[in-house]
Parts: C-alpha cells; sequence; structure tokens
C-alpha cells in the first residue's frame, strides 16, 4: 500500500510530528510528547466526526504500516534536536 511521510510542526504538539498518510485515506499522527525515546501512535479515520456505520473498514497492511512507522521514527531522530 502506497503511503506519504511528512515530518512537520503541528500546533497540537510541541515537538516535530510523523504524519503518515496513506493512500486508503487514513492518517497515523508519530510524537514523542513525552520523551525522545518514547513515541506515540495516533490513528486517524477519514470517518471520523460522522455518525454513520462503515460497512466495510479500510484495512492497512501491517507490514506496510509497521515499515511506515519504523521509517517516520527514524526520520524523526534524525531531525531531533537535543533540548536544554
Amino acid at each position: 500500500m502506497k503511503y506519504e511521510i511528512a515530518i512537520c510542526s503541528d500546533t497540537a504538539y510541541e515537538e516535530l510530528v510523523a504524519e503518515l498518510r496513506f493512500g486508503s485515506g487514513e492518517l497515523v499522527v508519530i510524537s514523542q510528547e513525552r520523551s525522545r525515546d518514547q513515541f506515540e501512535v495516533s490513528i486517524y479515520s477519514p470517518f471520523k466526526g460522522t455518525d454513520e456505520l462503515v460497512e466495510r473498514p479500510n484495512l492497512v497492511d501491517l507490514d506496510d504500516l509497521v515499515g511506515a512507522i519504523a521509517e517516520a521514527k527514524e526520520r524523526l531522530r534524525l531531525l531531533d534536536v537535543p533540548r536544554y
């Protein structure tokens, strides 16, 4: 499955985040808010905020998701600046 990674600054976070956008519309945000060594993952569905029931869930291949998360973590680490 195709995905795109963007390292960006988001007003909801103090540190840089990695956004993974999958072709089916899912958005995965990887952040380091607790510490530089602890990553948190937030998964957003394109159907969030509606009352409609989804007949079939969008599926993301597990290997693609794990690989994308690993790549995003590495890119965040490379851009990490020590805090003083």
